[in-house]
């Protein structure tokens, strides 16, 4: 297997800069292998699909909005294959290495991406997330890690998973530089959110980790120093939305991919493979029906923001899995992970995952906020972060 950094984070290294200065000059960049970059072929992390698929012939349109704000291009990154996984284990490219907790798994589906900032290979770096694909490498790392509104990107150049849950994410070391990347890449507000209060999601934190409530006590704190409720959604809300969200992914999935994997036999790896056995049984029913639940529960999502509320949430519920792990461990893990990302996926919120570190210990905290507020709730992070002097 072909390495290009010590950490198997990139698939290839670029030298691509089109813009001598802008809101992002001399600062370097990689993308995801889902994400097209002209004269290469986006590999969707299988490498067969490599194989049947022509070179790109044009950047995509995320690519070229980066290069013309002055940011250099550097490299391509590893991904799950499919982009149908957390966990950042590829049967056949291998893991990238966790530069922060290097016996752990670095998270996916964008593995290479968020490893490439943690180990400072790159300024930021670009990702896709559908499920929790940039929240969970986020978290894993050690790394700033942000989901914008859903349909507030073009996602031309980009290889679609599920086009109703599909955003493109990026990761930074730092807030300024993720903010920075939103004033190029995202449009300006469309909501009016007032971040005043910190509503606590009670189900997210009944089900973190001792360990998660270890490190992030000090901050947890911090944000209960203020105006702050705690809220709860049920646990048959939650229930119903994991159905849901797997149903809807698993439809989309599937229409979108079918033609490739019938036609072309490709051998999948564990957990990737069982879940597209499942997806190509989701009906056209069970897709509407998860259509109707978010329709019907969106009011429930919405009265969480009442009186200028922002969600707070573990990103994921604990430490990044050890590499050795049983299988088992990791579907249970993956199961578990997807109650924390579904709200923003499923109703197409905004969501940042701030980095809190202990002794090479690393978890994300997440603030969710309302659709179309992206830069509102990036204000919001990134007072918290200033306030406590970038202590998280």
């Amino acid at each position: 297997m072909v390495t290009f950094d010590d950490y198997n984070a990139l698939t290839a290294k670029l030298d691509i800069q089109t813009a001598a200065s802008g809101l992002l000059g001399n600062m370097t960049f990689a993308v995801k292998e889902n994400i097209d970059v002209d004269g290469f072929v986006s590999t969707n992390g299988h490498p067969l699909w490599a194989q049947t698929h022509e070179k790109a012939r044009e950047h995509a349109e995320v690519v070229d909005l980066l290069l013309q704000a002055g940011a250099h291009l550097v490299g391509k990154t590893h991904m799950d294959e499919m982009a149908y996984s957390l966990l950042g284990a590829n049967p056949h490219f291998g893991a990238p290495i966790n530069p922060t907790l290097p016996d752990r798994l670095p998270g996916g589906s964008s593995s290479g991406s968020a490893a490439a900032v943690a180990a400072g290979l790159t300024d930021f770096a670009v990702g896709t997330d559908t499920g929790g694909s940039c929240r969970a490498p986020a978290s894993f790392c050690g790394v700033f890690g942000f989901r914008p509104s859903s349909h507030s990107m073009n996602m031309r150049g980009v290889i679609p998973m599920s086009r109703s849950l599909d955003v493109i994410g990026w990761f930074a070391r730092d807030i300024d530089c993720l903010m920075t990347v939103a004033k190029v890449l995202l449009p300006e507000d469309t909501t009016d959110a007032r971040y005043e209060e910190a509503t606590f999601l009670a189900e997210s934190f009944e089900d973190a980790e001792p360990e998660f409530m270890e490190i992030a006590q000090t901050t947890l704190h911090r944000l209960k120093s203020g105006p702050w409720r705690r809220a709860s959604l049920g646990e048959d809300f939650f229930t119903q939305a994991l159905m849901h969200f797997r149903n809807l992914q698993g439809y989309e999935v599937w229409s979108e991919h079918q033609s490739w994997i019938l036609t072309h036999q490709p051998k999948f790896g564990p957990g990737v493979s069982e879940r597209l056995k499942i997806a190509a049984t989701v009906t056209k029913a069970e897709k509407q029906a998860a259509e109707k639940f978010i329709e019907i529960s969106r009011l429930a999502i919405d009265a969480l923001f009442a009186g200028g509320g922002v969600i707070i949430m573990p990103t994921t519920p604990g430490l990044a899995p050890k590499i050795d792990e049983s299988l088992e461990a990791f579907d249970r893990l993956r199961y578990a992970m997807l109650k924390f990302f579904l709200i923003a996926s499923l109703f197409g919120l905004p969501q940042i995952s701030i980095p809190i570190k202990n002794q090479r210990r690393a978890i994300g905290l997440s603030f969710v906020g309302q659709s179309g507020s992206d830069h509102q709730l990036l204000s919001f992070a990134r007072n918290f972060c200033a306030q406590n002097n970038n202590a998280v």
